[in-house]
Parts: C-alpha cells; sequence; structure tokens
C-alpha cells in the first residue's frame, strides 16, 4: 500500500499536463510581470515584451508596429512643435511690423481716428479757401484783359476785388496752417506719424499741408501784378495825355498862336518821355519793340512840329525855305504814325504779357487747393472700420 502511494504519488491523473519533474524550473509568482499580460494569458502589447523571457522571439510584424508606432509620436511631436513655432512667428510679426509697411489698421485705429477728425473738420476751411483763389484767378484774367482793352474803370474794379479775394486767402490760409500744423511740417514730423498712423492718412494730410504752402506766394504775385499794371496803364495814360495836348497844341498852331502851341507841345513832350523811360525800364525783362519803336516816331514827329513853329515864329508867318524844309520835315514823320489808336491796344497787350507770369502761381494753387479737396471729400478720411 505504501508502495502504491509512493508510486500514485508521482503518477499524473489523466488529461492533466504533465508535471515537471522538479521545482527548480517554477519562478514565484511576484516575479512575474502579471500586468503585461491579458485575461488569455497573451501579451498587450509589442513593446513590452520580456526580454528576459526564456527562449521568446519577437516576429518581424511585432517589430514593425513597434517601429510605426514610434515614428508615429515622434511625427506627431514635430507638427505640434512646428504650429508653435508659426503661431509665435505670427504674433512676432504683427506686432513689431516696420511704422509705414502695410496696412496696420487694428494698431493705428485710434490715433488714425483723432487725425481723420483734425482733416474732416478742415474741408469746410479748405473749400472757402478755393473758392477765394478762385476769385483771385478770376480777377487776375480781368485785370489782363482790361489792361489789353486799356479800361481803366474794369481794371480798377479788378483790382479793388482781387485785393479782397488775396486778404481772405491771407486769413484762410494762417488759420488752415494753425489748425492742422501744417507750417512745421518735416521728414522728420512724418516719421512720428508713421509710428502711429496708417501711411494712406498720413499721405492726404501730407497732400493738404502742400496745397496749403502753394497759397504762400499768391500775396507777392499779386502785389507785382497790380504794381505792373498800374504801370501798364500809368504808359497808357501818358500816351493819351500827350495825344490830348498835341492836338490842343495844333489847334493853337492853325490859330497862328505858335509861342502858346510851342508851351502845349512842350508839355507834351514831357508825357511821352515818362512813357519811354518806362518802356526802356520794362524792356529789359520783355519785348517791347512796339512800344519803343512807337515812342521814337511819336517823338520825331513832335521834334517836327517843334522845329515848324519856332521858324513861324522866325519868318513872322511869312514862307520862306526854312518854313519848307520844316513842312516837309512834318510830313514825313507824320507818314510814320500809325493811321489809328489800335497801335496803343497792341503796347498794352505786350504789357499784359510781362504780368501773365505773375498770374501763373494762382493757377498752381488752384489746382492743389482742388486736388487736396478731392482727396478729402471723394476717399474715406477716416479709419477702416
Amino acid at each position: 500500500m505504501a508502495g502504491r502511494c509512493s508510486i500514485a504519488g508521482t503518477m499524473t491523473t489523466p488529461r492533466s499536463p504533465q508535471r515537471p519533474s522538479s521545482s527548480s524550473g517554477l519562478r514565484p509568482i511576484e516575479g512575474r510581470d502579471l500586468a503585461a499580460l491579458g485575461p488569455q494569458g497573451h501579451s498587450l502589447d509589442g513593446d513590452d515584451f520580456d526580454a528576459d523571457i526564456e527562449g521568446y522571439e519577437p516576429t518581424l510584424g511585432d517589430k514593425l508596429r513597434a517601429t510605426i508606432r514610434r515614428s508615429s509620436v515622434r511625427l506627431g511631436w514635430l507638427v505640434m512643435a512646428a504650429g508653435i513655432a508659426f503661431g509665435s512667428a505670427g504674433i512676432a510679426t504683427a506686432t513689431q511690423s516696420p511704422p509705414g509697411l502695410g496696412s496696420r489698421d487694428e494698431l493705428t485705429y485710434r490715433a488714425d481716428k483723432a487725425l481723420s477728425d483734425r482733416l474732416d473738420s478742415a474741408v469746410r476751411d479748405l473749400a472757402r479757401l478755393k473758392d477765394d483763389v478762385d476769385s483771385l484767378g478770376d480777377m487776375t484774367r480781368k485785370m489782363l484783359s482790361s489792361l489789353s482793352q486799356v479800361n481803366q474803370l474794369a481794371l480798377k474794379d479788378a483790382t479793388t476785388h482781387g485785393e479782397n479775394s488775396i486778404n481772405a486767402i491771407d486769413a484762410g490760409a494762417a488759420a488752415l496752417n494753425k489748425s492742422l500744423d501744417c507750417a512745421s511740417w518735416s521728414p522728420a514730423q512724418e516719421v512720428e506719424l508713421q509710428k502711429v498712423n496708417s501711411q494712406a492718412l498720413i499721405d492726404r494730410y501730407h497732400g493738404l499741408c502742400v496745397a496749403l504752402q502753394s497759397v504762400t506766394p499768391l500775396r507777392g504775385d499779386w502785389d507785382s501784378l497790380t504794381t505792373g499794371s498800374q504801370t501798364a496803364m500809368q504808359v497808357a495814360g501818358d500816351i493819351s495825355n500827350h495825344d490830348s495836348l498835341t492836338a490842343d497844341a495844333l489847334v493853337l498852331a492853325t490859330q497862328g498862336r505858335y509861342p502858346e502851341a510851342l508851351d502845349k507841345l512842350t508839355s507834351a513832350a514831357a508825357a511821352i518821355a515818362d512813357a519811354t523811360a518806362i518802356g526802356d525800364r520794362l524792356a529789359k525783362v520783355t519785348d517791347l519793340s512796339t512800344l519803343n519803336e512807337w515812342m521814337q516816331r511819336t517823338k520825331g514827329m513832335d521834334d517836327a512840329l517843334r522845329l515848324l513853329w519856332q521858324t513861324m515864329i522866325t519868318s513872322k508867318g511869312k514862307g520862306t525855305a526854312q518854313v519848307t524844309a520844316a513842312l516837309k520835315a512834318v510830313s514825313d514823320a507824320k507818314a510814320l504814325l500809325p493811321s489809328s489808336s489800335d497801335v496803343l491796344q497792341v503796347v498794352m497787350y505786350e504789357l499784359a504779357g510781362l504780368l501773365t507770369t505773375d498770374g501763373i502761381s494762382i493757377e498752381t494753387a488752384r489746382g492743389q487747393l482742388g486736388d487736396a479737396l478731392t482727396n478729402l471729400t471723394a476717399l474715406p478720411s477716416g479709419p477702416a472700420s
């Protein structure tokens, strides 16, 4: 019995796995990594193979899956890092954009709003200033036309209205320069504006200041124009006075009153001398050949008449050879004179041409003020909403 028990102790029951012959191949349960095993005893993760498990070799599929998994993790980190880098670069670009480059509405809104309000408030004053410059231009053209037509009354009217316009221009430009601080515009100021304002608004601001600067020479040019017009009209007045005195002298001579005729002729010669002196002075800056030639011929006629009347006094009214020669000289001098007063208009037209350069600045200012006004009213001056 004891023998059977001993034998039975070494036997196994049917269908049971064969027990190891000794306990040397067993390990304590604490030494097994049960957490890595599933409920069926299979490995849950190919990465967690216990390299110490004796006799286990990972398959090629296990190695490939592990490599793909590790590559996917690394690629995910790279994508995340790239996204953070691009996001940081975008923030840096938005916050460190150099002044004046590109649209920065979100950064310049407040400053643009303040500047655009100043520009908007200047629209009405700018329009009024342009109207005054337009009026001055009209008076300039009327003045030149009055000169060529030798119209003293029209010239006086144009001068009066033009003086009112230039005074209004001076006052309006001074007020706008003060409110917009255009007088102090400089490259350094523009750089400062670019730090807080959009470039489009700065350009409109600068254009308005340039337009205001264009009216600066108008006062000097208008004064030169009025002075030149008065000088030209003085020439016309001297010529008219000469002709009137000469006509009176001729009447006296036909009455045999030669001494009185000579006195009138002396006064007439003084008038023509004044006109000649003005013509000589103006001829240094412009072509006044018609005026100068006319003055020379007129003086020749006066000299011929003076000689005739003195000869008549000497001969006591008798027809001598000297009287005959003097009469021929008068006839020759008269033939050189124009048959009508049209030549005076030609002379005044030449004088008016001398003054047209003074009106150029007025037309320039009109154009620049018109452009500035269009830029302020046709385009929105305020910041983008």
